[in-house]
């Protein structure tokens, strides 16, 4: 059998620039390892949820005797449009800082911003958008998510 040189010629072409593509690098970064990994694993009964109402924000950093969050600063547990989502209260901005975001207080009369900030770098993180920080924030990257499940009576927050 022969091989015919145009079709080698193809291959190592083809071989090549799929070497090439696979091997850029990008400086895109996972969201999710600006903050590094902390095993989480914890669980809430809904019935200690209950004054979480949709479009509001909890803060939370023990559950069952254990710290939350990188660094033991904590995660807030929102609730929207009856889905909850949990996110580490460690500021992307400045990681290894001692302080954690918080959430913002409404004002005497007012609602509450469905935000948090960092008292470190003033970054605002806006829940509604996966809390991805305001364009007027020195981050550039939104809080670390954690997974969420709800079972029964019972939501698990996981990596």
């Amino acid at each position: 059998m022969s091989v015919n040189k145009s079709n080698l010629l193809y291959f190592f072409v083809l071989f090549s620039l799929c070497i090439s593509i696979c091997s850029c690098s990008s400086d895109s970064v996972d969201i999710n390892e600006v903050v590094p990994y902390k095993k989480i694993s914890t669980e809430f009964e809904l019935t200690y949820l209950n004054d979480l109402t949709n479009n509001s924000a909890k803060y939370f950093d023990f559950n069952n005797g254990n710290s939350l969050g990188y660094k033991g600063h904590g995660i807030f547990i929102y609730r929207a449009n009856d889905q909850y989502y949990a996110y580490d209260a460690t500021c992307p901005h400045d990681v290894e800082a001692d302080e954690h975001v918080e959430l913002n207080d409404p004002n005497d009369n007012t609602q509450w911003s469905g935000a948090c900030k960092c008292p470190i770098c003033n970054s605002e993180f806006l829940f509604s958008n996966g809390a991805y920080p305001t364009s007027e924030s020195v981050a550039k990257y939104p809080l670390k998510s954690y997974r969420t499940s709800v079972s029964g009576n019972i939501l698990r927050i996981y990596n």
